[in-house]
């Protein structure tokens, strides 16, 4: 690959540092390689599915997933893309956190840098697509800033280097902490022309100076290199169109997956025993992994996926809502993470529970907010909710909702792009979207129902504001209600259209969590979000099997959560890789 092809450039003329000035050029070739590592990134960028298609198997077609997996395309592995991906900011962190565990200092020095990097931008609802994981002038001086940051902290700090310089020799120890620190961080022993590399940036950092500040140097040079910043994967050689992950590659997508980060030390032997070639071998580490704590960190998907993260955000108009308890963003966003690691941890635990529960989980102030008796303290503790449906009436219905009322249209586009998948364009530019002048002394809902008398508008309304009005027995702080913010009575009857198999009539929230649990467009759906997250691109015609073997996995696990995510191990995408052959045309 020639960098000149690329456009991206890295800002290390700037002084100021004996780092910056004598720093290795390694985050030119990240720049340079933006996408190209180990395959064509294959990514689908049209639209997503309409309202009505599917997402497993053959949609158009609507071939049964079990009639996808007998077809001659199935019978030989079909991975699909396979793009370079770099590290997400989270999978940064906690990769990072990771690999200095046990440092002093490190871990919060780690959050103040991340805290700076501008954010990912968002495709299809989550914000780790490869596609869009490039890195430009502004990220690369975010990296080179953090790498500066971190190494000054960690070279200092007990704990990093375990052998004696003084005893055993600086440079052997130097030669030792490079072989075991590196193999940690690139995730893969290295190479014998990595160690001389690094040993020679040590003895450039130390000349004239201490230990310390050699090992700062190679810390400094480790963390900008692409084998850290990237999840690099060639993949075993192969002939062939297709081939499998090296065992390393494989513990990464492992760790990565599950844990949104590097792999741990039972990971690093099984890979280097090659013991995580099978399906049984592979599965038998999801399920060690599975239980342990940073297994909560695959939470991530629900945060983004519901928009819980962006619940730290709500502002609401105190002359509208008044006396609301303390810090209630952060409040509800524990709540339904609390739920959700609820039904998660439930081996039992199902797409329908998700969607229809009738319980919560607060402490003593959410109780008070929402009225509940019995319940004090700070610890979140399981309540029954009458009413309630599940995910559906907690923080992610609250995140689109105005600072002075509730909005039926965002919640209706959530619900039918999210958990539907359907695709509902952008209004035309010269659309009327102010509805304060349809009428006087209306109610939301009777102001839709005249903006979807214009033909312009009614279209997309029509996928929208029907779902949305189910949701108006909950104002905009998430409490139950019988009158909007205006006073009048709240009617939440609709009839839900433009979908493959929940159509028909409602009376609220709760029948539409019942209607939706038991569609299997929202299924598919949720199976499709699953691999967005999880694989980290969108799903492609070449994926069609994998699709298909997560549907029949999903199904004969009674729509298990946690069993989705074991099925993702087990699919062509996750066990194989395309073999990219440049003397090929």
């Amino acid at each position: 690959m020639n960098p000149e092809q690329h456009t991206h450039r890295f800002p290390f003329e700037l002084t100021g540092s004996r780092f910056r000035r004598a720093a290795p050029l390694l985050l030119a070739l990240v720049a340079a390689c933006n996408g190209q590592i180990g395959g064509p990134g294959g990514e689908d960028t049209g639209p997503g599915p309409g309202p009505g298609s599917g997402g497993v198997g053959e949609p158009e077609s609507g071939q049964p997933p079990e009639d996808v997996l007998a077809s001659p395309f199935c019978q030989t592995p079909q991975p699909g893309a396979a793009p370079l991906r770099r590290l997400s900011n989270d999978e940064y962190t906690n990769t990072l956190k990771d690999l200095f565990a046990g440092v002093p200092g490190v871990a919060s020095t780690i959050d103040a840098a991340v805290a700076t990097f501008p954010n990912e931008p968002e495709s299809l609802g989550f914000r780790n697509n490869a596609a869009f994981l490039t890195v430009g002038s502004l990220v690369a001086q975010k990296y080179l800033d953090a790498a500066e940051q971190i190494s000054a902290v960690a070279a200092k700090a007990p704990g990093l280097v375990s052998c004696d310089p003084a005893a055993l020799g600086e440079l052997e120890c130097a030669r030792d902490f490079i072989r075991t620190f590196g193999a940690r961080a690139y995730r893969r022993p290295l190479t014998e022309a990595e160690v001389q590399s690094y040993e020679e940036r040590f003895t450039a950092g130390a000349d004239g100076y201490t230990f310390q500040d050699g090992i700062e140097w190679v810390v400094f040079s480790m963390l900008q290199s692409p084998n850290v910043l990237y999840r690099v994967e060639l993949g075993k050689e192969s002939a062939g169109d297709v081939t499998e992950p090296t065992p390393y590659e494989m513990a990464s997508r492992l760790s990565y997956l599950l844990w949104q980060s590097q792999p741990d030390e039972e990971l690093a032997r099984a890979a280097a025993a090659d013991e995580l070639a099978t399906p049984d071998q592979i599965e038998a580490q999801v399920r060690r992994m599975l239980a342990d704590p940073k297994a909560d960190r695959l939470f991530e998907y629900f945060d983004q996926w519901l928009d819980i993260d962006l619940l730290s955000g709500m502002t609401r108009d105190p002359a509208v809502y008044p006396d609301l308890v303390s810090g209630l963003p952060a409040l509800l966003q524990e709540e339904t993470r609390a739920f959700v690691m609820s039904v998660f941890a439930d081996p039992g635990g199902s797409f329908g529970e998700l969607l229809t529960a009738d319980h919560s989980f607060v402490n003593g102030a959410l109780a008070r907010h929402y009225g509940v008796d019995g319940v004090s303290g700070d610890d979140f503790v399981r309540v029954d909710m009458p009413g309630r449906s599940g995910v559906l009436t907690q923080g992610m219905l609250l995140t689109r909702d105005k600072a002075t009322r509730t909005s039926i249209v965002r919640r209706g586009l959530k619900v039918r792009t999210d958990l539907l998948c359907g695709l509902v364009p952008a209004p035309p530019n010269d659309v009327q979207l102010d509805l304060e002048g349809l009428g006087e002394g209306l109610s939301q809902r009777e102001r839709l129902e005249r903006h979807r008398t214009d033909p312009t508008c009614a279209g997309c309304h029509q996928m929208m504001d029907p779902i949305g009005v189910v949701f108006e027995s909950f104002d905009a702080v998430g409490r139950s209600r019988t009158t909007d913010e205006d006073g009048k009575p709240v009617d939440t009857s609709s009839t839900i259209a433009y979908t493959r198999d929940a159509d028909g009539p409602v009376a609220n929230a709760a029948e539409l969590g019942q209607r939706l649990a038991e569609s299997e467009e929202a299924r598919a759906c949720y199976v499709l979000q699953n691999f967005r997250f999880f694989y980290g691109r969108d799903r492609t015609d070449a994926d069609r099997c994998s699709m298909a073997a997560l549907s029949v996995a999903f199904q004969e696990s009674g729509y298990s959560l946690s069993e989705l995510v074991v099925a993702l191990t087990r699919t062509d995408a996750f066990r194989y890789r395309p073999v990219i052959h440049p003397e090929r045309p």
